[in-house]
């Protein structure tokens, strides 16, 4: 009973938490109506410290929330299926894959998150960007348009890279960092084909306009994944280990 009553605290902590992240930042894409988000790091925390359950409802639950309060209805029954599926699978990875840890593969883990992020900031994150959402529950917003310059983005990147090292040297598994990444997968496959099949047609934008959108997904859940592995190490290194959850203390 007393295990139960965890699981669903923790399931209502991070289903906020997931929505809080989705529509703290929200960038608008044209191409298919829908948004880069950073819910993927609340998602990926929850599979690397809850476990494939919590992750998987938190997913789902609190991204189609944030989708309905912010003038985004229409992606909503989709992200309920994909955001949960790619939460469970996160999890359930992120158990399976538990091995290689030390300097060397945090060293490289670290490098290939390092390059991604850098790859990304060149490509699709630099210049001016809309902060938050542009309505919340039917009310307009403000959102204010900042540009972040390419040297934030390569300080980030090489930042979170570092974190990302010394995370998977003491208290996250190589494996992990991996699992969480390979979940993003299900994301971006299940965004590009409801975007094809579904909310392009029904909102008269060319279906092949969806590919567009990949490669933002992709980042999306790269920026997710190296948020989300520093903040585990530092939760585990702290104590936290949930019941469902694979990672230890060392």
């Amino acid at each position: 009973m007393k295990s139960h009553s965890k699981n669903l605290l923790l399931i209502i902590a991070y289903t906020v938490a997931v929505y809080v992240a989705t529509v703290a930042l929200q960038i608008y894409q044209p191409a298919t109506g829908g948004y880069f988000n950073l819910g993927e790091a609340m998602i990926y925390l929850a599979a690397l410290t809850a476990g494939p359950l919590v992750a998987s409802i938190a997913g789902g639950i609190g991204s189609s929330l944030a989708d309905l309060s912010t003038g985004y209805g229409i992606f909503a029954p989709a992200t309920l299926v994909i955001k949960f599926t790619e939460g469970y699978v996160a999890g359930y990875l992120a158990k399976r894959f538990k091995g290689l840890r030390g300097k060397a593969i945090g060293a490289l883990t670290g490098a290939c998150y390092t390059a991604l992020l850098l790859s990304f900031s060149v490509f699709y994150w630099r210049g001016k960007i809309y902060v938050g959402p542009e309505q919340w529950l039917s009310f307009k917003l403000e959102s204010p348009l900042i540009e972040i310059p390419l040297v934030v983005w390569i300080i980030i990147a090489f930042v979170l890279g570092a974190l990302i090292a010394y995370s998977v040297a003491k208290n996250v598994y190589g494996g992990e960092a991996a699992a969480v990444l390979l979940s993003g997968l299900i994301m971006v496959t299940g965004y590009l084909l409801y975007e094809y099949f579904v909310s392009n047609p029904l909102t008269g934008r060319p279906p092949a306009a969806a590919f567009i959108e990949v490669p933002v997904n992709i980042g999306q859940a790269v920026i997710g994944a190296a948020i989300a592995i520093p903040l585990a190490s530092w939760l585990r290194r702290a104590g936290y280990v949930a019941s469902g959850s694979q990672g230890q203390s060392e």
